[in-house]
């Protein structure tokens, strides 16, 4: 393979693990824009489940940032020089 081509691949196979991650961080947030949606649904004072749901939202958010904190710190490959 050429350079061109061996860049190529690299970066296709670059773009896979992005596209990846990028999905399942679309599937991340709509699981807690779900959560959000249910705790927002609950009427009166603060229950048990209600504590329960604000727990899961906070330890999901957590999750999200260090997956997007992750995706940000990936690099592409360096491409052929002249």
């Amino acid at each position: 393979m050429s350079a061109i081509g061996d860049f190529a691949k690299k970066q296709n196979d670059f773009n896979d693990r992005m596209d990846k991650a990028v999905s399942g961080l679309q599937n991340d947030v709509k699981l807690l824009n779900d959560t959000i949606a249910e705790l927002q649904s609950t009427q009166g004072a603060i229950t048990a489940e209600d504590q329960a749901l604000l727990d899961q939202i906070e330890s999901r958010s957590d999750a999200i940032a260090t997956k997007l904190e992750a995706l940000d710190a990936l690099t592409p490959p360096t491409p052929p020089t002249a």
